[in-house]
């Protein structure tokens, strides 16, 4: 009990500074993740297909260079700046609903970017 209390602590700490733990202790951490999803009923979703469409989207097209209101709450001043950071978190967090709000903005912005 104590090992797995221990365990399961320490998963849920930043010892990334520490190179011989950071291996076990991230595998732990997802293993963690893993389990407590299951026990959620939570499947991750998988953004693959949507990253990919983005991509080609912002690829395909001229970015603007003015300021562009995506939301109430967003403006972007610098499009490429937004793309590559957004894509960037929703890559390497592929189907976390945590970062979902990253995926939406930057499928508002395809929206508002699509030609007419």
């Amino acid at each position: 009990m104590k090992s797995t209390y221990l365990k399961q602590h320490l998963a849920k700490c930043d010892l990334s500074f520490l190179p011989v733990v950071k291996r076990e202790i991230t595998e732990l951490k997802n293993q963690i993740e893993a389990e407590d999803a299951i026990l959620r009923n939570v499947v991750p979703e998988d953004w693959s297909d949507d990253i990919t469409e983005l991509e080609k989207h912002f690829n395909s097209i001229k970015l603007p260079t003015e300021p562009i209101k995506i939301n109430d709450c967003c403006i972007v001043n610098d499009c490429l700046l937004f793309i590559d950071s957004h894509l960037a978190v929703v890559k390497s967090n592929n189907g976390k609903p945590k970062f979902r709000p990253y995926l939406q903005r930057l499928q508002n912005l395809a929206e508002i970017t699509r030609p007419s």
